[in-house]
C-alpha cells in the first residue's frame, strides 16, 4: 500500500505491504519493511525524519533518525525498517523536519505468531466449557431448583450482585486504573458482565455451603446473561471504545454464543431426565474427563499465552482486586439481607467468581486479532488469581476444621453449662437415637 502526504515543499511517500485494512501488521518476533520516497518540490536540501515508536515493549523502529540531502526536483528513497515484540496496538510517529516541523501517525498492529498449540488451546477451551454446561445440567433437580425460585431470595440477591454489583464494580476499577489501557478495561467489563461459572460451583462444594443455590445460581445467571451481558456492556464499555472499530462490543456475535451456551445445559437436563442410563454413564465419566480437560488445557494454556504474564502491574492489581472485592461485596450484602453464613459464602462465591472461561471463549471469537488476544488477557488473569485466592480459602478453611472447629465448639457448650448452672437452667436434652418401632408400638398400646 502506497501513502502520500505533502509536506512543507516536500511530498512523501510510503510504501509497504501488509496494510490493506487501515494498519501496519507484522507478527511477534518478525520485521515489516517501508520504504520512503522523499521528493523535493522547492529549493531546499537537508530533511530530517524521525521515526518513533509509542511503546518500544510492543515495536522498534530502525533506523529512527534519516538526514537526507535532496536535489531540486528529485526523489531520494530509504527503508525502515519496524520491528514486532509483542503483542500489541500501537502508533507509529513519522516527524519531518526541514524548515518547519510536521508529522503524521500509523498504527501498527503487531499480532502473536500464529501457532498449532494456540489452535488447539482455543478449541480445548470451548470443549470444557460445553461439558461443563453439559455436567452442570445433569446436576440440576428442577423440583429442588424450584423451590429455591419460589422464594427467590437468595437467587435473587446473586442477580443483583452479578448483573448489577459486579459491572459497576468492573467500570470503577477500569476507569480508576485501566484508564490508559483501552483493551484491558473492555476484557475487564467483559468479565464483569458474565455469569457464574464452574469454578464457583466447585469451591462452594470444598467450603461444605449451598452446593445446590450455587447450581441454581449458575444456571440461572446463564439464562439471565443473553440479555444482561449486552446490556451492561452497551452501558459501560462505549467510553473506552472511543471510535476503536476493532473494540465495538460485537453483541450480535455475543448472544448467538451465549445462546449455544445455553444448550449443552438443556442437553444435560434432558439426560437426566429422560436417559437415566446415559445420565449415570455421563456422570461417571464428565468428573474424570474434566480433570484431563483441566490439565490439559494448562499444560497447552501455559505456554500458548506467556503474552497473558507480560501485563503491567496496574493488571495484575486490578486482576487480585476483582474477584477479592467482588466476593466481599456479594458476602456484605447477603449479610446485610440477614442469610444465613452458608448461604451468603454461597452468593459471595457466586459473585466474586465469573465465568472467565466464557469470557475467553466469547471473545476470542467474537473479537478481531490482535485485539482478541489484548482483550482476553483479564479474564485468562483474573482465572488465575481466582484459583490462588480460592485456594487460599479452602486451605485456610481446612485448617480451621482439622485444628480449630472441635475447640471452638467444646468452649461453647463449656460456656453453656457455666452459664446454666448460674442460673439454675436445666441443661439441654441429650441427643439419642429415636427407635421408631418403639413409637409404633407404644402407639398400637395406647390404641
Amino acid at each position: 500500500m502506497a501513502l502520500t502526504v505533502p509536506v512543507d515543499g516536500y511530498t512523501l511517500e510510503a510504501t509497504y505491504e501488509g496494510m490493506d485494512e487501515g494498519f501496519l501488521k507484522t507478527f511477534e518476533k518478525f520485521t515489516k519493511t517501508i520504504t520512503f520516497h522523499v521528493k523535493q518540490d522547492q529549493a531546499r536540501h537537508n530533511i530530517t525524519i524521525e521515526l518513533k515508536s509509542s511503546d518500544q515493549h510492543v515495536f522498534t523502529v530502525e533506523p529512527d533518525v534519516i538526514s537526507l540531502y535532496v536535489l531540486p526536483s528529485d526523489t531520494v528513497s530509504f527503508n525502515a525498517t519496524i520491528i514486532g515484540l509483542s503483542v500489541g496496538v500501537e502508533i507509529l510517529t513519522i516527524k519531518i523536519i526541514s524548515s518547519e516541523s510536521n508529522e503524521f501517525e500509523e498504527v501498527v498492529k503487531v499480532l502473536r505468531t500464529p501457532t498449532i498449540l494456540n489452535f488447539i488451546f482455543t478449541y480445548f477451551l470451548l470443549i470444557w466449557l460445553l461439558i461443563s454446561y453439559v455436567s452442570m445440567g445433569t446436576k440440576l433437580d428442577l423440583k429442588v431448583i424450584w423451590g429455591h425460585l419460589r422464594r427467590p431470595v437468595g437467587v435473587s440477591i446473586g442477580m443483583l450482585c452479578q448483573f448489577i454489583v459486579m459491572p459497576l464494580l468492573a467500570f470503577c476499577l477500569a476507569n480508576a486504573i485501566l484508564s490508559d489501557n483501552r483493551q484491558s478495561a473492555v476484557g475487564l467489563l467483559v468479565e464483569g458482565s458474565c455469569p457464574g461459572g464452574w469454578f464457583s460451583n466447585i469451591f462452594t462444594l470444598l467450603l461444605d455451603c449451598d452446593f445446590i443455590l450455587s447450581l441454581t445460581m449458575t444456571f440461572c445467571s446463564t439464562i439471565a446473561a443473553l440479555a444482561f451481558m449486552p446490556l451492561n456492556l452497551f452501558i459501560y464499555a462505549e467510553r473506552f471504545v472511543d471510535g476503536d472499530e476493532a473494540l465495538k462490543t460485537p453483541f450480535k456475535e455475543m448472544i448467538q454464543q451465549f445462546a449455544l451456551m445455553v444448550a449443552p445445559a438443556l442437553v444435560g437436563i434432558f439426560i437426566r431426565y429422560k436417559l437415566s442410563k446415559v445420565k449415570n454413564v455421563c456422570l461417571c465419566l464428565l468428573k474424570p474427563f474434566a480433570y484431563v480437560l483441566i490439565f490439559v488445557s494448562t499444560g497447552l494454556g501455559v505456554p500458548s499465552n506467556l503474552y497473558v504474564f507480560q501485563g503491567s502491574w496496574q493488571i495484575w492489581l486490578v486482576c487480585f482486586l476483582y474477584p477479592l472485592v467482588g466476593g466481599l461485596l456479594g458476602f456484605g450484602i447477603s449479610k446485610i439481607t440477614r442469610r444465613e453464613r452458608e448461604q451468603a459464602i454461597t452468593i459471595a462465591l457466586e459473585t466474586g467468581i465469573q465465568n472467565s472461561v466464557l469470557a475467553t471463549t466469547v471473545i476470542r471469537f467474537a473479537y478481531p486479532q490482535p485485539e482478541a488476544d489484548l482483550v482476553s488477557r483479564m479474564p485468562l488473569l483474573i482465572t488465575i488469581t481466582t484459583l490462588i485466592e480460592g485456594c487460599t480459602l479452602v486451605l485456610g478453611y481446612l485448617v480451621y476444621v482439622k485444628f480449630f472447629q472441635n475447640k471452638y465448639k467444646a468452649v461453647n457448650e463449656d460456656d453453656t453449662a457455666k452459664v446454666n448452672e448460674e442460673t439454675g437452667a436445666p441443661p439441654p436434652p441429650e441427643n439419642k437415637d429415636v427407635d421408631l418401632s418403639d413409637i409404633n408400638a407404644s402407639s398400637a398400646t395406647e390404641a
